[in-house]
This record gives structure tokens, C-alpha cells and sequence, in this order.
């Protein structure tokens, strides 16, 4: 059994090979946290989340699309995240890479998007791209630290300071690409108790799948990957991947329950 923490299964990525892309994940009994990155993906997430059971989802607004979000969408994402299935705020964030929407804005998204988790007592789930000291500073000063850094690109600084916190790392398919040996070294350093596996699927693509569509059952490669690098075996990994998934998220899945 494997747990996808991180992925894009809707229509917009997949779009008439969705129903098939969800029936593979259950044959090959992975459970996905399918995460919404505007109020219309929040939406469908939530609705697939709802008719399939190894599936669970997150409702947030991306950096990037938070120009599109009106004062009514914190309303309407208030509502989605106390369904039964929504298990996280996210994905939520900063990205300065490139300005496609306005910093400024985007600090203002994440933070009041952080304030909503702190309030409803749930995980966030941090998108965070060349914005690290703005994405901690913003953590810190609200003072709620129930969260993850998704896909992460950073360091080992950088992510002693993140478990130094409390939360928690999850590892895409970076891990095993060659030129990350940044990523390889926080994936050494890091505390089993507090790591996650995901695909970000439609994207990031794991070795030996790069250039390919990502799903989210190439997490598979993640696991392996992990497992021989920090020579641990993979049913062990799997079982501790399944208690973290289950503590930082309230939820309770057990084994062989696809």
C-alpha cells in the first residue's frame, strides 16, 4: 500500500482519462491526497474525493492564481475544508520564481489561507519556490506550524529549520533526479517521523519515468528510491509513510483498505 500526498488528478490534466487514471490508483491500492490549487479544482477534488475512498483532498488557492480569487472564494473554501474528505488547506504558498501574480498579493492569500487552517484546527500545504524566508517568516508569525512543505526544493538549512519546527517534508520525484544531490542530502538528514511521498502528479516525473505524464502511482519510484538511499526496507517504509500520513492528517488508514 502506497500514499500518494500530493497530486492533480482532475479534469483539467487529465481530462476524458481521469476515471481511468482514479480506477489505476486503486488497483494498485495507492491513496491520493488530491489537491485543489483555485475554487474550481477545490470543488472537483472534493467531489472526487467524496465518490471514491482511497482518495482525500485539499482546497486552497495556488500563488499563481490567487489574482482570480475574491473575497467570497475564503468563504466558499471555508466550506469545502469542513467536508468529511477535505483533510488540508492547500495548495497554498509563495513563488517568486517568475511574477505571474503580485508578491505582495500572494503573502496576503497565504497568510489569510493559513489563518483559515489554524481556525478549522487542520494541516496546510506549503507550495514554496525561491521564497523560503518570506514562506517561514509568514509561518512563524502567525505561530501555526500543522503543515508541509510539498515538493521540496530547498536544502539542508533550509529544512532544519523547517523540522525544527515541527513540520513536516514532503519528497516528489526530485529526489531521484541526478542533478539534486541537495534534495538526496535533506532526505538523509531528515526524521522518518516527519517525511511524506508524492508525485505532484501531472508534473515531476520520477526517475525512470522523467519526460513522461506523472501518476500517482509512479510514487512507487519515490519509495524505492528513498528506501535504498537511506537503506530502509520498503514494507517498513510504507508502514511508517502510512502513520505519518495518518497523524498530520486526523485520518486513519489501514492497511489493505483500497
Amino acid at each position: 500500500m502506497l500514499i500518494d500526498s500530493h497530486a492533480h488528478l482532475i479534469s483539467k490534466f487529465y481530462k476524458e482519462n481521469l476515471e481511468e487514471e482514479i480506477l489505476k490508483t486503486r488497483e494498485k491500492e495507492v491513496f491520493v491526497n488530491n489537491i485543489g490549487f483555485n475554487l474550481e479544482s477545490s470543488k472537483e477534488v472534493v467531489a472526487i474525493a467524496k465518490k471514491n475512498k482511497n482518495f482525500f483532498a485539499s482546497v486552497g488557492i495556488h500563488p499563481y492564481d490567487v489574482s482570480d480569487s475574491e473575497k467570497e472564494t475564503i468563504v466558499e473554501l471555508k466550506k469545502l475544508a469542513q467536508d468529511k474528505k477535505a483533510i488540508a488547506i492547500g495548495e497554498i504558498g509563495l513563488d517568486f520564481y517568475r511574477q505571474i501574480t503580485d508578491f505582495n498579493l500572494q503573502r496576503e492569500k497565504f497568510e489569510e489561507q493559513i489563518y483559515l487552517a489554524k481556525e478549522l484546527n487542520i494541516p496546510f500545504i506549503v507550495h514554496s519556490r525561491k521564497s523560503f524566508d518570506d514562506s517561514l517568516d509568514i509561518i512563524k508569525k502567525i505561530g501555526y506550524f500543522n503543515g508541509i512543505f510539498h515538493s521540496f526544493d530547498y536544502g539542508i538549512n533550509e529544512a532544519k529549520k523547517v523540522l525544527g519546527l515541527g513540520m513536516y517534508i514532503s519528497f516528489s520525484g526530485m529526489l531521484t533526479f541526478k542533478r539534486r544531490a541537495d534534495i538526496v542530502e535533506v532526505a538523509l538528514y531528515a526524521p522518518l517521523q516527519n517525511i511524506l511521498f508524492e508525485t505532484d502528479s501531472p508534473f515531476l516525473s520520477p526517475v525512470p519515468m522523467r519526460g513522461k505524464t506523472n501518476h500517482s502511482y509512479f510514487v512507487e519510484y519515490v519509495y524505492k528510491f528513498f528506501s535504498e538511499i537511506k537503506k530502509i526496507k520498503i514494507f517498513e517504509l510504507e508502514e511508517t509513510i502510512r502513520k505519518n500520513f495518518n497523524k498530520i492528517f486526523s485520518v486513519n488508514i489501514i492497511e489493505k483498505e483500497v
